[in-house]
This record gives structure tokens, C-alpha cells and sequence, in this order.
């Protein structure tokens, strides 16, 4: 694995490709020991290449550098990989936040009870949110993050079920869409029915976020 992330680390440090220079000019990866930071590798990116994803300083989405498994490691494309959070919500205007914790029965989970006082301390919530956060600091695509969140999920299919019998329940995402990059979505069949057994539907919040690329020769 460290040969393609010293020929990716190479890329950045001497860019050969000209959309690295223009990333380079408006995102700052963030190094560690005088090197960029590595925050993930994918070694099944595809058949063919390997991706490295390197922190960008204040940022949530990544520089991901591809690079060949082919006997000859060069890097084959530069992008950006936009950033997600994602997280199961229940909520209910009966249910306290214990009684919603209890039935989904994992732990990390965060949230209030209808009654509670919110934050401001001049209000109370009218519901109660449970909050299961997947959390991580990984390069995943969009459709790789929802296929991991889906396989931990489905360790707990049953009292998922149950709590989408009992309240409102839903995987949410947030995305950070790079101001330069892809806007799209694409869910495939298998992912449509791992969600539809589940019980599960899905929302999405987007945040366009980062400064735009320039041309080379502004």
C-alpha cells in the first residue's frame, strides 16, 4: 500500500497534472510530519486503480488521487471527493429518548425527550430524536458511504424495523459538495431494496462549500 500513497504524496508535493495545480491553488491539504496527511486508501476503488484521500485543511471533502495497480504506479486522475455525515434519526411526540435508545439498543446514540429544554434553555423540545451518528474520516463516494452505513444498520435490522413501526425513522446525509465538483446521485437496485427491507427512507441536505478552481493563467 505505500507505494501508491508515496506516488500519490509525490503528486501533490511535485504536480504533473494540471487540475492538481489548480486544487492546490485554492485548498490547502493539510500536512502531518511534513508530509500531506493521508486520511484514507481504498485498495478496491476498481479493478484497475487505487484512491488515496488526503484532508483539506477546514474542509470536510477530500483531494483524492488515483493511482494504477499496473506494474508501472503512475497516478492515472486527480479529483475531489466530496464529504458526507450520516446517521439514523427516530423521532416521536410519545417516546421519551431513553424508550427510542432502549429499542434501538446500540451505543453512540444522541438526542433528547419531548419536554427537555433545548440549548437556549428558553424552550422545550415538542418531540423526541434519538440520533445513531455513523461518523468517519474516510474518502467514501456517496454511494460507498450509504452501502457501509447500510451493512452496520442491517446488524441491528430488527429493532430498526421496529422502531420504524413505532416512530418516524430515516437515514439522514449531510453533504459537503465541493463548489467545483459533481452534484450527482445515483443509487442502484441493490441499494433501493437493502433500504426497503430496512423500512428505511433517506434524506439529504446539501452544502455547497470551498473555493471555486481558477484557470492556470489567472
Amino acid at each position: 500500500m505505500q507505494q501508491y500513497i508515496d506516488k500519490a504524496i509525490n503528486e501533490i508535493m511535485n504536480p504533473k497534472f494540471a487540475v492538481t495545480k489548480q486544487y492546490l491553488a485554492v485548498n490547502e491539504v493539510v500536512f502531518e510530519d511534513g508530509k500531506p496527511k493521508v486520511a484514507d486508501v481504498d485498495l478496491d476503488f476498481s479493478e484497475d486503480l487505487v484512491a488515496v484521500y488526503f484532508q483539506i485543511k477546514n474542509q470536510h471533502y477530500f483531494l483524492q488521487i488515483n493511482v494504477t495497480k499496473a506494474s508501472k504506479i503512475k497516478v492515472n486522475f486527480v479529483q475531489i471527493e466530496n464529504g458526507y455525515t450520516a446517521y439514523l434519526t427516530a423521532t416521536s411526540e410519545t417516546l421519551t429518548f431513553d424508550e427510542l435508545s432502549k429499542m434501538l439498543n446500540v451505543n453512540d446514540v444522541t438526542g433528547w425527550s419531548k419536554g427537555d429544554l433545548r440549548k437556549n434553555f428558553k424552550s422545550k423540545y415538542e418531540f423526541s430524536r434519538l440520533s445513531y451518528i455513523f461518523s468517519t474520516n474516510k474518502g467514501y463516494s456517496f454511494e460507498k458511504l450509504l452501502k457501509v452505513l447500510l451493512t452496520e444498520l442491517e446488524k441491528h435490522s430488527e429493532n430498526i424495523i421496529q422502531l420504524t413501526e413505532k416512530t418516524e425513522t430515516y437515514i439522514s446525509i449531510c453533504k459537503y459538495q465541493y463548489v467545483s465538483g459533481n452534484a450527482g446521485f445515483h443509487f442502484d437496485k441493490e441499494t433501493i431494496k437493502r433500504l426497503s427491507k430496512l423500512n428505511l427512507s433517506l434524506d439529504i441536505d446539501t452544502y455547497i462549500v470551498g473555493n471555486p478552481i481558477r484557470d492556470n493563467d489567472e
